[in-house]
């Protein structure tokens, strides 16, 4: 009757806190602001996978580029 014979393995103690508080008494808004500098510090990147180029609204982009040379119209006359 191996039911009545308690389990010790790890997954069912309890796990350690993920903070303790030593000293003084903390409001509820200080420990949620302590709490959310910790989470967003352990969040991790995202994917940082190979991703695709997007050149829309390059401020190069806005200016005309240069057509010919500088004096493609002073010889009009030799066409």
């Amino acid at each position: 009757m191996s039911a009545d014979v308690p389990s010790t393995s790890s997954e069912e103690q309890p796990a350690r806190p993920f903070l303790t508080i030593v000293d003084g008494n903390p409001t509820d808004e200080e420990l949620a602001a302590l709490v959310g500098v910790f989470a967003a510090a352990g969040g991790g990147a995202g994917d940082n996978g190979p991703q695709t180029r997007d050149d829309w609204g390059r401020p190069v982009d806005m200016f005309r580029q240069t057509w010919g040379q500088p004096g493609s119209f002073t010889n009009r006359g030799s066409w």
